[in-house]
């Protein structure tokens, strides 16, 4: 782990990025991941967060999309830290792990109209992610990698 410390989804640290992302559904909520089997980064400066989603295996639950990956709910930088080279250290830290990303990858919706870049997923792409199709109410980009770094 280059940039990245675990947390847990309650940590207040990362309450407090999530509540500045646009993603966030209840400010003030002590939590910001859903349920579900998560990995939760914070960056050791306390400035970036990040978070891997997947339902429980033994739940037999499906992610809404029908999709079988590790999808990213939350990712917020306020740091000096290059987004994409954070999101390549977070893939790290999944590989490292050990975790299998899953027949369908690692996945994440981007907001296009919330977010400020004309490239809506410009940082993922950067790192390597592909855009792979929309959200079922079209207004998110879903994007995927099918490897982790």
């Amino acid at each position: 782990m280059k940039y990245w410390a675990r947390v847990t989804k309650f940590d207040p640290r990362g309450c407090q990025l999530a509540d500045r992302h646009y993603s966030r559904r209840k400010i003030g909520s002590p939590q910001f991941m859903p349920p579900g089997q998560t990995i939760v980064l914070l960056s050791c400066d306390e400035r970036a967060v990040f978070g891997w989603w997947r339902p429980h295996p033994r739940s037999g639950l499906r992610a809404m999309n029908g999709l079988d990956g590790w999808t990213c709910t939350i990712f917020h930088n306020e740091s000096t830290i290059l987004s994409s080279e954070l999101i390549l250290d977070a893939e790290r830290v999944f590989a490292e792990e050990g975790h299998d990303i899953g027949p369908d990858g690692l996945l994440t919706y981007v907001w296009d109209r919330k977010v400020r870049s004309a490239n809506p997923g410009y940082c993922f792409k950067q790192a390597g992610w592909k855009r792979v199709g929309r959200s079922a109410d079209r207004r998110k980009t879903l994007l995927q990698k099918l490897e982790a770094v």
